[in-house]
Parts: structure tokens; C-alpha cells; sequence
């Protein structure tokens, strides 16, 4: 048998790395970047990465952020809501687009505040549509639990002019739902503005807890003392017994909607 030495030299080492390094192909080059990206960026680093990403953001925009953690899916992995609001962006546009008065008189309403979800252990964030509102107003978070004792919902409020309305959201399989909208007041300066009381009622019949608006009067309300109609802030919303309309979850469609008998169920 015949053996051959063969003597390793530093520079067939490197050779062999290079070879190596180029023969990979530039799928395992964007998982070693993925890797290294997970390594050095912070989870909060990430969400704003891809919240950039999505809407278009450069270096150079200012815009506000706000990235609030909860448990909203069943698993145990905490996940996030993260409210952005583009003001800068919406007026640089009108300005851009001479449209500056028109924006004013609409109550500078655009579709500039965003909704996300961040779910743990998924990689990528999930969206729905822009809410159309007030950019000087940034969306106002409240979680509840309605749709599901294993999920966590939660709802935005926001401005449109000289009223205020709502937008419930659940999340179901990795996606972010739209399931309600109403107002909570409208045409504040009026003598008398249309205001509701908003009751989430236990049914006995369903999972999903039913909506419910009544009535409702703005106590201590002056129209006189208004400085602005667009940023009123009632001091407290008291109901009355009037049912004005109610609703119920439909998990097929994912919305509330009007039931056809409500009486017997409420």
C-alpha cells in the first residue's frame, strides 16, 4: 500500500475557508444574518424594524411609538400591542400636497394612527387597517376581556372631529381582527350632542360577552365652556335605560353584529 504525506499549510487553510464561504449558498447568508440580527437587536428593536418596514418609515421621519405588553393569545408567551402615530408624516403630506386647509377643517384626519400585534414566538408582526382619525390624538388603549375567556381583546379610542369613537380588535390564528366600531359621543358644541353608554353585558347563551349601547348624557356638560370641539374630554358619561342598539359576536364572520331578537337574550 502506498501512503502519500500531506503536509497542511496556513495557506491552504485559508484557501479552504474561502472555498468554503463561497459555497454557501445566500440562504444560509440570510440566516446567519437573521442570527446575528436576533443577537444584537433587542425584541423591542425588532417590533420597531418591522413597524418601519411596513409603513414605509425612513431615518428621517419622527413619529411616536407606543409598544404595550400582555398576555393575548392562550399560550404563555407574553405578546404586545404597539399603537403608532405618524402626525409629522400626515401634515408634511398636506403640506406637500397643498392641502393644508382642507386638512385643518377635517379635524386633521387621516389614516396616520396604526394598530399592530407583536405574538410571542412569532417573528413576524400582524396588522389591520389605518384608523382613519385625528393625528394630533393618539389612540387611546383599553384591554378587555370579550370575545373569549382565552383571549385578551382590547379597543382604541380615537378622534374624528367633534366626536369620539371606538374600535374593538381580537386575535385569532395569527391574525388581527376588526370585530366592532361605534361612536361614544358625537357633535360636541351642540346643545344637546348624541352620547352613548357602552355596556359589555355576560350572556347566558354565548362565550362572547355582548355589546351594548344605551343612552347615555355627558354630565356637567356646557357648550359654552368648549374651547375646542375637536379635544373635548367629557368629565364622566352617565347611561340611561334607553337601549339604543345592541350586538352580538358572530365567530364565524369575527364582527359583532345586530342580533334579531335581542330582548329574550339580554
Amino acid at each position: 500500500m502506498f501512503w502519500t504525506k500531506f503536509r497542511v499549510t496556513p495557506v491552504f487553510v485559508i484557501i479552504f475557508f474561502l472555498v468554503l464561504f463561497v459555497g454557501c449558498s445566500s440562504e444560509e447568508l440570510e440566516k446567519q444574518d437573521e442570527i446575528a440580527e436576533k443577537i444584537t437587536l433587542s425584541e423591542e428593536e425588532q417590533v420597531v424594524r418591522q413597524v418601519e418596514a411596513n409603513l414605509g418609515i425612513t431615518a428621517a421621519e419622527e413619529y411616536d411609538i407606543q409598544i404595550i405588553y400582555k398576555y393575548i393569545n392562550p399560550d404563555t408567551l407574553r405578546d404586545a400591542l404597539i399603537l403608532v402615530n405618524r402626525k409629522s408624516h400626515a401634515f408634511k403630506r398636506a403640506k406637500n400636497n397643498d392641502t393644508e386647509s382642507f386638512f385643518e377643517k377635517t379635524g386633521y384626519t387621516a389614516p396616520h394612527n396604526h394598530v399592530f400585534v407583536k405574538l410571542g414566538g412569532v417573528k413576524n408582526i400582524i396588522s389591520t387597517m389605518a384608523v382613519g382619525s385625528n393625528v394630533k390624538y393618539p389612540l387611546e388603549p383599553t384591554f378587555i376581556e370579550l370575545t373569549s375567556k382565552a383571549h385578551q381583546d382590547f379597543y382604541v379610542d380615537y378622534r374624528v372631529r367633534n366626536s369620539m369613537h371606538r374600535n374593538y380588535y381580537t386575535v385569532r390564528n395569527n391574525s388581527l381582527y376588526l370585530t366592532f366600531s361605534c361612536p361614544v359621543f358625537d357633535s360636541i358644541g351642540a346643545e344637546v350632542p348624541k352620547v352613548y353608554d357602552i355596556q359589555h353585558p355576560i350572556s347566558s347563551v354565548r362565550i362572547a360577552r355582548d355589546i351594548a349601547l344605551y343612552d347615555g348624557e355627558i354630565l356637567d356638560y356646557n357648550p359654552d365652556e368648549i374651547e375646542d370641539v375637536n379635544y373635548y374630554t367629557p368629565k364622566e358619561i352617565v347611561g340611561t335605560k334607553d337601549l339604543f342598539v345592541y350586538f352580538i359576536f358572530d365567530d364565524r364572520s369575527m364582527k359583532y353584529i345586530t342580533p334579531m331578537s335581542s330582548k329574550q337574550e339580554e
